[in-house]
């Protein structure tokens, strides 16, 4: 198999929706008590399922040319589209009563795809990169140090954006950085002010 096809498959298996999905499961074994079932199937719907069919959708009709969107001015109507599913996500999960950690990194999906997709306006940062750093840091928030390791997903996904071009190395590391930043600062915020 050759290097860029092992590229498109890490690219494809750790794109941020599957990542959020696989995020959310730790978090609601931990924090879901007896609502866990419910909190599975509201996180998976709206942090994976719809995000994924509306990328689908949108590339069916022609809006997008390829499933990433790699033109970087086709980003903001998947931006938006996906930021729409994270916000029902969070009106879902207070209605149900989640739990505060689960709420508040469905909150950080929010703010961080609005900071990503004002930025993408300008220049086209790695919503790879983003993707896997952002939910891992929440993690590490939620969960503590046990949890780091996990950053050293990083190293394949960013060799795989480099590896198809579809980033440079500022971008790639950029969107792991300001993401992981983010996060940290945001889960501070909605866990110790506000909830």
């Amino acid at each position: 198999m050759d290097r860029k096809k092992i590229a498109s498959i890490v690219s494809a298996i750790m794109n941020a929706p599957l990542i959020t999905l696989a995020t959310f499961i730790p978090l609601v074994l931990k924090f879901g008590g007896e609502n866990k079932p419910l909190l599975l199937l509201t996180t998976s719907v709206f942090g994976c399922v719809l995000p994924l069919i509306m990328v689908v959708l949108l590339l069916k009709i022609g809006f997008i040319s390829d499933f990433y969107a790699t033109d970087r001015h086709e980003r903001f109507i998947p931006f938006m589209a996906t930021i729409i599913s994270y916000i029902f996500g969070v009106v879902s999960l207070v209605y149900i009563g989640a739990p505060p950690a689960i709420t508040a990194l469905m909150v950080c999906y929010i703010m961080n795809g609005l900071v990503l997709s004002v930025i993408t306006f300008k220049w086209k940062i790695s919503i790879h990169a983003s993707g896997v750093t952002s939910p891992i840091t929440a993690l590490v928030y939620l969960l503590g140090s046990r949890m780091m390791p996990l950053f050293m997903l990083f190293i394949p996904v960013a060799w795989a954006r480099l590896e198809l071009k579809a980033h440079n190395k500022l971008q790639v590391t950029a969107g792991a950085l300001l993401s992981s930043l983010l996060t940290w600062i945001q889960m501070g915020i909605y866990i110790n002010v506000f909830i």
